[in-house]
């Protein structure tokens, strides 16, 4: 007997658990046919139940996601984090970005893994152990803890300290933190990149706390190859940058 299903709607990643949800009901004595998964069809009540918190992902694995502007080079520097660390260690990278269709000025996701075993997850992170929002203003747009496990990191971009930081999250954001007991870091990074003449391109100082953080590469190392990789990026520039 065949049946068949439809995985993938509204641009629903496919993943390990999504899997396993069509294996459980393949097991059943009538299973549907023509199911989806993925989406709640509470219109012809096609869908088929699967655990969101299933993972095949290795716990030494870092899963990280960043929330940034189109213009602040999160990308960019997400992307030289990929070669350091893969040209610098023997872990394995991979990275994925998502991009708003507006562009300069808008939300991207970076979406990155690293690890010693080599990664063949060909779907977004979805269970992040390090999530970095370089936005302060996210936090009332975007639900940007939503994938982050019990445990993870949580790096905030804030222009307030802190001690002042905490009376200014949305409640969503403090219940979160509160419940999946993240730790949280709060840098201002603008005000950082002020000071040094970077304008307003954090990118930099974000990646350097993201290394800091998550350990991936001793910080040493790191700031090596992150001025090696800015002056093999911006170096046409000039020396000043």
């Amino acid at each position: 007997k065949i049946t068949g299903g439809r995985y993938g709607l509204s641009s629903k990643e496919f993943t390990p658990a999504m899997v396993k949800g069509v294996f459980e009901e393949m097991k059943k004595e009538v299973p549907k046919n023509h199911f989806t998964i993925g989406i709640n069809d509470d219109v012809t009540h096609s869908s088929i139940s699967y655990d969101p918190d299933f993972s095949i992902e290795p716990v030494d694995r870092t899963r990280a996601i960043f929330y940034g502007l189109g213009s602040d080079g999160t990308v960019g520097a997400n992307k030289n984090s990929i070669k350091i660390i893969g040209e610098e260690t023997d872990n394995y990278a991979q990275g994925y970005f998502v991009y708003d269709s507006r562009k300069a000025g808008s939300l991207t996701i970076s979406h990155l893994r690293f690890g010693p075993t080599p990664i063949h997850s060909t779907y977004l992170v979805n269970r992040a152990n390090f999530v970095a929002c370089h936005q302060f203003s996210f936090l009332e747009r975007y639900d940007v803890l939503k994938t982050a496990q019990p445990g993870a990191m949580f790096l905030l971009n804030s222009s307030y300290s802190a001690d002042e930081v905490w009376d200014h999250l949305p409640y969503s954001i403090q219940e979160t933190i509160i419940e999946k007991e993240l730790r949280f870091y709060v840098i201002d990074a603008y005000k950082i990149a002020k000071e040094v003449g970077l304008g307003a391109r954090i990118n930099t100082i974000m990646q350097v706390c993201f290394f800091y953080l998550s350990k991936v590469i001793p910080i040493e190392e790191a700031t090596k190859a992150i001025k090696r990789f800015i002056k093999k990026t911006y170096g046409k520039k000039g020396e000043k940058i």
